[in-house]
């Protein structure tokens, strides 16, 4: 591996490590930011779904006490029902266009709940059934584009949930999904000796960039957490627009 190759690698791992550790989620989008100028789209999303998923893990012992398996179950039963129909729907959908479309979604709801939000009650209204339908769109979401984390987001923002609950039902929810994810990249062979290679190189670059995500969360106040939330919800949205956008406009 090239010497610039290398840096760029380990600079996104830990980069993109420590903004999960301190968020719960938004990994594939930091690193996506350093990794895509050097290394093939192929190699992209083992990379991407095996520091997610050393991230999640290096944080989890400190949102244990308060995960709540009541509120996680729906969210996970909605995602392994989604995440096999968005597999499935790759070969139908324009996956430019609909990322252009969540990717405007994810500007606009980001920017009227900076704006606005905070002076909006919390929405009351919820229950096994909503968060069920919403783990199963999110699925979805994760097996057409990735982006299985940005519906959850989202949720618990309009709900007001404490940081502790947001970050857990993050993690949890975010390790699930990239635990079904490694298992299909595995199973249709994506896995291979070069990428195996390549985990070993990013493990400690991820456990202490994670370490240290989880370090800084203890600092961060519950309104700083949400602002936290719905600035990294902004930067995928606008990445999401930005790229796509100039696919569409270049034919």
């Amino acid at each position: 591996m090239a010497a610039a190759d290398l840096v760029f690698l380990l600079a996104g791992a830990v980069i993109a490590a420590f903004v999960s550790g301190l968020s719960g989620f938004a990994f594939g989008l930091v690193s996506l930011s350093f990794w895509i100028w050097r290394f093939p789209l192929a190699d992209l999303a083992g990379l991407v779904v095996f520091g997610s998923l050393v991230s999640q893990a290096t944080a989890m012992p400190g949102i244990l006490r308060h995960i709540e398996f009541r509120l996680l179950l729906p969210f996970v039963v909605g995602a392994t029902v989604g995440l096999p129909v968005g597999t499935v729907l790759i070969a139908h959908v324009d996956l430019g266009a609909f990322r252009l479309g969540v990717g405007l979604l994810l500007v606009g709801f980001a920017a009227f709940q900076l704006l606005v939000g905070p002076r909006l009650w919390p929405i009351r209204i919820g229950g096994d059934v909503v968060e069920g339908i919403i783990g199963g769109i999110s699925g979805v979401l994760g097996g057409l584009a990735g982006l299985s984390g940005v519906l959850p987001a989202m949720w618990a923002v309009v709900r007001g949930w404490s940081k502790q609950r947001q970050r857990a039902l993050f993690l949890c929810f975010n390790t699930f999904c990239h635990v079904v994810a490694m298992t299909g990249l595995v199973v249709a062979g994506h896995v291979g000796a070069a990428a195996l290679w390549r985990f070993a190189i990013l493990l400690p670059a991820l456990i202490a960039g994670a370490w240290l995500g989880a370090r800084a969360y203890g600092r961060v106040s519950p309104d700083q957490f949400r602002r936290i939330v719905l600035l990294l919800l902004a930067a995928s949205g606008i990445v999401l627009t930005v790229q796509n956008g100039w696919r569409a406009l270049s034919g």
